[in-house]
């Protein structure tokens, strides 16, 4: 009996622990590049975002993305014009989610990941530009 209530006890834990990400992460929609290239091709075009490094968007970075580094993010809010949502981008996609979490804690509610970052932007072929 003791151990049910052991497991009983740990299972509403992990619950808890689930559902305490609470309403902010549905307010972040994972799209697929294709998605993100067709938004981006429509009136209602998300801004997009690369939070990588200065060096990495240099080297080859979505068309018309503005750099803003995952880590000043936070302090770079006010830049961010964003009617239509605002998309976000790494590499692969940790990076963007910490960006993704300084925009929701501004009040940000349209924020769209780009799901398998730039390498899946790669990966369907779509257009790469480079400041280098």
């Amino acid at each position: 009996m003791c151990r049910f209530a052991i497991a009983v006890v740990l299972g509403a834990l992990v619950a808890t622990a689930t559902f305490a990400q609470g309403p902010d992460s549905t307010k972040v929609v994972s799209i697929s590049a294709v998605e993100l290239h067709e938004r981006r091709e429509s009136e209602a075009a998300p801004v997009v975002i690369d939070v990588r490094t200065p060096d990495e968007y240099a080297s080859g970075h979505i068309p018309g993305a503005v750099n803003v580094p995952f880590d000043q993010v936070a302090q770079r809010i006010a830049e961010i014009d964003a009617p239509h949502g605002v998309a976000l981008y790494c590499m692969v996609g940790p990076r963007a989610r910490k960006g993704e979490s300084a925009l929701l804690a501004a009040g940000y509610e349209k924020i769209f990941h780009l799901e398998g970052g730039l390498a899946a932007w790669q990966a369907a072929d779509l257009p790469i530009e480079s400041t280098r």
